[in-house]
């Protein structure tokens, strides 16, 4: 039988293919627009961002996690998830169909009635696919999803570039987020293989959302305010300065999420078998924390600091108003893993209670601060949403430490080092990129990401950081196995 150290190794590594490879194609469709499109378009769709994401955490409703958390999973629970997302989601459109004309007004754009009702189809045709990925999930068969879900993002991207090349605008991102949720819906059915019985049991799904509820409060309200700062520079500040956050945000978080999302699909799982042994969990997760920061932190640091040229040189001359934007976030940028995985060893534990008491204490802080930074302009918001980001790792990492004896000094501690380093290393691509003012973008952007990974890997190798011991290992002791086995 094959081993959960195996089944894990394999899974990530097919788990970061299909996040790396389908957000890596979703990145690139996203430049290519940006060159094509102005900012004002790419506004528009922010301003929706909110009541879509919304939307699809009420749809899901915290079952996936539930379904992914049990461990005597039957058909007639996923039948059952699978008739609750298809009736909430039918409804969701419903909703959003007719309120779409208010979202406009709110936001003073009439084009925005036309796009919320178009793009809620998306929660119709998701539908169809959230038992399956889930099962997909659960039995850690993270290939097959790999297979699935690249094509559907090449194919959603190729019909959204040839709208923009045509000028139909802000329906050629609408298009390719319909297309590649279409596509991907058809494919899961293919592979995976599995139907729902006529099958609704009121038991099964009361007890799954007593688990899932507070999981979706919790995801209603993490959204609520991680859009947040869209829908106040949305309604305060003008249409262009939504799309340069919105793409400043995007250049962060995708890489950042695309990691965490890849390792936490086949962490959850894998750590909900061990939930009982608080060893294993702690040491997995200083683990996983570590090798994150060791590749999340440098790469942030080193893109911050050669912003303008990276701005200039992928998204053109006039995405330059956005760089300090970019700047400011890679500090959520660096911390995201961390209080994803925090937030995730509570699920873990099947302790949704405490994470909702978590996701109501940070929006209260969230909220006040916004009000408070709002006078004084958009510089103030997004400071602001960088020390909240400090303060919800501090907060999450206290109620996680607790539960595997993990405390938030020893995190800081461990994950001091990368840090220190990073910095130190940015510091010298700092000046150096100083020194090469007037030379191509790309130069600079070469000789910093070059010579700054460079120093970086061989500062962690002179300093014997235990992240870049960890990964040394792994390749000789997979070398070895292949070689001399």
């Amino acid at each position: 039988m094959t081993s959960l150290r195996t089944q894990t190794i394999s899974g990530v590594c097919w788990s970061l293919l299909q996040n790396i490879g389908g957000r890596g194609v979703s990145f690139i469709v996203t430049i290519i627009l940006a060159r094509i499109l102005t900012p004002e378009i790419f506004g528009l769709i922010g301003m929706l961002a909110i009541f879509m994401q919304v939307s699809q955490a009420l749809v899901i409703a915290g079952f996936n996690q539930a379904l992914i958390q049990k461990k005597d999973t039957t058909e007639a629970d996923y039948s059952t998830v699978f008739w609750i997302n298809l009736i909430v989601s039918l409804i969701i459109y419903v909703i959003l169909f007719f309120a779409a004309p208010f979202i406009a007004d709110f936001y003073h754009q009439s084009i925005l009635t036309q796009l919320t009702k178009v793009l809620s189809l998306v929660f119709i045709i998701n539908a169809f696919s959230y038992v399956q990925e889930t099962r997909l999930t659960k039995e850690m068969r993270f290939k097959t999803l790999a297979i699935i879900h690249i094509p559907a993002v090449v194919a959603g991207g190729i019909v959204s570039i040839v709208m923009a090349v045509m000028g139909m605008g802000v329906w050629s991102i609408i298009a390719m987020e319909l297309i590649t949720r279409f596509v991907y819906a058809i494919q899961i059915w293919m592979y995976a293989k599995w139907k729902p019985l006529f099958v609704f049991n009121k038991t099964k799904a009361k007890k799954l959302f007593s688990f899932g509820s507070k999981l979706m409060i919790s995801s209603i309200l993490d959204t609520v305010f991680g859009n947040i700062y869209l829908v106040v520079i949305g309604k305060f500040f003008p249409l262009s300065s939504v799309g340069y956050y919105q793409t400043a945000n995007k250049v962060v978080t995708t890489p950042s999420s695309t990691i965490s999302n890849a390792l936490n699909s086949v962490a959850f799982p894998a750590f909900s078998s061990i939930q009982d042994d608080n060893k294993r969990l702690k040491e997995g997760y200083k683990k996983i924390i570590q090798q994150l920061l060791f590749w999340v932190c440098p790469l942030f640091i080193l893109a911050g600091v050669l912003a303008v040229p990276f701005f200039r040189f992928v998204f053109t001359e006039k995405w330059l108003p956005a760089v300090p934007y970019f700047r400011i976030l890679c500090v959520i940028g660096i911390l995201y893993p961390l209080n994803y995985y925090n937030l995730s060893i509570v699920n873990v534990k099947g302790r949704s209670d405490i994470f909702l008491k978590l996701e109501i204490i940070k929006k209260i802080f969230v909220t006040i601060g916004i009000i408070l930074a709002i006078p004084f302009g958009i510089w103030a918001l997004l400071a602001f949403q960088a020390v909240s980001a400090i303060f919800s790792f501090f907060l999450n990492s206290y109620y996680s430490g607790r539960f595997i004896q993990y405390t938030v000094f020893e995190q800081v501690k461990d994950i001091l080092p990368v840090l220190l380093l990073s910095i130190g290393i940015g510091c010298i691509v700092f000046f150096m990129n100083q020194a090469l003012e007037g030379y191509p973008d790309f130069i600079r952007l070469l000789s910093g990401f070059g010579i700054g990974g460079g120093l970086y890997w061989l500062a962690a190798k002179y300093c014997k950081i235990s992240s870049y011991l960890d990964i040394i290992n792994i390749f000789r002791s997979s070398f070895e196995n292949r070689f001399y086995k």
